[in-house]
């Protein structure tokens, strides 16, 4: 209903705007669907204090409580986390389907799958108003327990949008991801993890974070998506500005994300272009061969802060991304081993590559991680020797 209220809407307009269609951007539609999976992910804060003003039903054990914020309800929406039994794993949840304050009147959802530490719970159905009806969305969670306390409740995005695009004139299946679970589709931002993503069938890089652009086969597409993610449109970017980018000639594939888009590069000499703007180093990879033909990858994610950047036209930007990596390597003293009667004390050791922005650095040795390297420790008159081996992961 939703739906051909919004087509009837925009026909009705149609008329008034013969004048500016020729420059505007068509609406595609998508149709919804919904993944028992989930897509996007957020953590959500977990407290055994119960909401204010929200009456609740009666539990089994001591609940656990959430606020999931969305742009469609300010109020954002009240969940809790009980169980069928007195012990085990917290399996059904109380969710605010309709934003009325209340969860003693709604249907617990059960789990779709329980293992040893956690629980996934069937897609949660979450109805807003909207401004041409009632706007549907889906939430899966995954709940997370190792221990007394140590507990977690994941969200993530079980409904999406899909469906024929047309791009440069080709028709392509294009998918709308509410990346960041907010119950919305258009969300661009500075930072990966407050975006929305789009897929684009064809496309080797897969999913890309929302930006300003798409790029499709070496063109520059606009974008603009609907905030509930019911229509796309898409049109060739005119007169699209490129600046030069310069990384180490060891750099085999670079990619950035910022307000134009999400981009992957694959160096030439160590160049390339992107459309002028701001930018963050999202990953880059290194590819290399040993004497005995063995391909490795050295690959970076994670990066902080120090690593956003930006392009211009008139000046080339060169970045120090690459070699040489840092290891670096913590000591932690928890404490004496419990029961132990000797009191011996217990030194955990760990051991991470990093890079100049703060990225975590992985090595990979085909399609496996190699052998950690060895930690020897030894006394100083020599009477005690020990050697570990790391362990990836």
């Amino acid at each position: 209903m939703k739906r051909f209220t919004r087509m009837v809407k925009w026909a009705a307009l149609a008329a008034m705007a013969l004048a500016t269609t020729a420059l505007a951007q068509k609406e595609q539609w998508l149709d919804y669907h919904v993944n028992t999976e989930g897509r996007g992910y957020r953590s959500l804060d977990l407290t055994t204090n119960p909401p204010p003003n929200v009456k609740l039903p009666k539990f089994n054990a001591q609940p656990y409580f959430a606020h999931w914020m969305t742009p469609l309800d300010p109020a954002g929406r009240w969940l809790c986390l009980d169980r069928t039994k007195k012990t085990g794993l917290y399996d059904r949840v109380y969710f605010d389907t309709t934003g009325n304050g209340r969860l003693d009147d709604k249907t617990p959802v059960g789990t779709s799958h329980t293992d040893q530490y956690s629980a996934s719970f069937e897609p949660v159905r979450v109805v807003f108003k909207g401004e041409d009806g009632p706007i549907t969305y889906h939430l899966a969670f995954r709940f997370m327990q190792y221990g007394a306390g140590d507990v977690n409740l994941m969200s993530s995005s079980a409904g999406y949008y899909a469906g024929k695009v047309d791009i440069g004139g080709k028709k392509r299946r294009v998918e709308l991801i509410d990346g960041n679970v907010n119950g919305t589709f258009n969300d661009r931002a500075a930072d990966m993890s407050d975006c929305d993503c789009v897929t684009v069938e064809g496309d080797k890089v897969g999913q890309r974070y929302l930006g300003k652009m798409l790029e499709v086969d070496g063109q520059f597409y606009q974008i603009e998506v609907a905030r509930d993610g019911a229509f796309i449109k898409v049109q060739k970017a005119e007169n699209v500005v490129l600046g030069q980018v310069r990384v180490p000639e060891t750099i085999s594939e670079f990619v950035a994300f910022g307000e134009n888009g999400h981009f992957v590069r694959k160096p030439v000499k160590g160049e390339f272009t992107l459309p002028v703007g701001k930018y963050r180093i999202q990953d880059w990879k290194i590819n290399r061969k040993d004497e005995k033909g063995a391909a490795w990858e050295l690959s970076a994610y994670n990066f902080n802060d120090s690593a956003r950047f930006e392009v211009a036209a008139a000046k080339p930007v060169s970045l120090e991304v690459g070699e040489p990596m840092r290891a670096v390597m913590e000591a932690q003293e928890p404490g004496s081993r419990p029961g132990a009667r000797d009191a011996t004390k217990q030194v955990n050791f760990s051991l991470r590559f990093q890079g100049r922005y703060g990225e975590t650095l992985q090595i990979m040795k085909g399609n496996q991680r190699p052998r950690g390297p060895r930690l020897t420790l030894t006394s100083l008159d020599g009477t005690y020797r020990y050697t570990n081996t790391f362990e990836f992961g």
